[in-house]
């Protein structure tokens, strides 16, 4: 859905909200790290004209996610806020 509307040239942003098992950066072939803005701010990475924020992006894909409720709220609040 996001690509076909990205085709269309609509902006497009997408979320990896998946904290356990973030599959963005995979499937839409991105690697590395996102850049900050003012060392606070994270900057999506982009590919296909989307641009995405994930987990995946911040963890290594092979770390396992151990996390309680909190901390799960705490990281997707700082993802919506803070990108």
């Amino acid at each position: 859905l996001a690509l076909g509307l990205a085709a269309n040239g609509l902006k497009v942003g997408v979320l990896d909200a998946d904290i356990y098992g973030p599959s963005m950066p995979r499937l839409l072939n991105i690697h590395g790290r996102p850049q900050t803005v003012d060392g606070k701010i994270l900057k999506p990475m982009q590919n296909y004209g989307l641009k995405v924020m994930s987990m995946g992006f911040l963890v290594d894909e092979e770390t396992p996610m151990i996390w309680r409720g909190p901390m799960v709220m705490s990281a997707l609040t700082q993802m919506l806020r803070e990108v």
